[in-house]
C-alpha cells in the first residue's frame, strides 16, 4: 500500500519593513497505476452514458406527455394508469364534497408508446443510478488501496465487496482528478 502524505510548509518573506511567514498546508495526491487510469476513464465513460441515456428517455416521455396533455386541454394535470390503459385526471366538483376523476381509453398504438417510454425512463434511471454507485465505490476502493483506513475517525462506507472504508479529512468530499485520470486530489481541501 502506497502512502500519501501532507505537510506543512511555512514561506517567510519581508514586504517592507516586517517579517510575514504564511503557512500553507500541501495537499496529498494519489497517482493511479495504468490499470487503475483505464479502469477510471472507463467508469467515467459509464457514468456520462448512463447519465445521458437517462436525460434522453426523460425528454422523450416529456414530450409525449405534452403532446398529449395538449390534445386534451380539458383534462389539466393529465396522469396515466400504471397498467398504461388511462389517462385521468382529477377535477373539481361542483359541491366541492366528492371528488371527481375524468379519464379516457388510451389506443393501443399510445400503450405501446406509452409502456415502451416508461420502460426505457425506469431501466435508464436504474442504469445510471448503478453507473453512480460504481463511480463512487471506485473512488472509494482507491482510498483504500493508496491512503488506507482514517485513523482519526471519519465516515465508514461499506463497499459491495463487503470492506469497510473508513473515509476521513481531507477525502470526505471525494476526488477531482486530472483530465487523464494519472493523479486524484480531494475535491475540498
Amino acid at each position: 500500500m502506497r502512502r500519501v502524505i501532507s505537510i506543512l510548509v511555512a514561506v517567510c518573506f519581508y514586504p517592507g519593513t516586517s517579517l510575514v511567514c504564511v503557512a500553507q498546508e500541501l495537499v496529498p495526491v494519489i497517482r493511479l497505476s495504468t490499470d487503475e487510469t483505464a479502469k477510471a476513464k472507463q467508469l467515467e465513460q459509464n457514468l456520462k452514458d448512463a447519465r445521458e441515456r437517462r436525460a434522453k428517455a426523460k425528454i422523450s416521455w416529456d414530450q409525449f406527455y405534452k403532446s398529449y396533455q395538449a390534445a386534451h386541454p380539458d383534462l389539466p394535470g393529465l396522469r396515466f394508469t400504471e397498467d398504461f390503459r388511462l389517462a385521468f385526471a382529477l377535477l373539481k366538483s361542483a359541491d366541492g364534497d366528492i371528488p371527481h376523476a375524468a379519464s379516457i381509453d388510451l389506443t393501443a398504438e399510445e400503450r405501446q408508446k406509452l409502456e415502451t417510454l416508461h420502460r426505457e425512463m425506469t431501466d435508464s434511471e436504474g442504469s445510471a443510478m448503478q453507473a453512480e454507485k460504481n463511480w463512487r465505490e471506485y473512488q472509494y476502493e482507491l482510498l483504500l488501496d493508496h491512503v488506507g483506513n482514517s485513523k482519526s475517525g471519519g465516515g465508514v462506507v461499506k463497499l459491495a465487496t463487503g470492506k469497510e472504508v473508513v473515509v476521513g479529512a481531507p477525502w470526505t468530499s471525494g476526488l477531482a482528478f486530472t483530465p487523464d485520470f494519472r493523479l486524484a486530489f480531494p475535491r475540498m481541501f
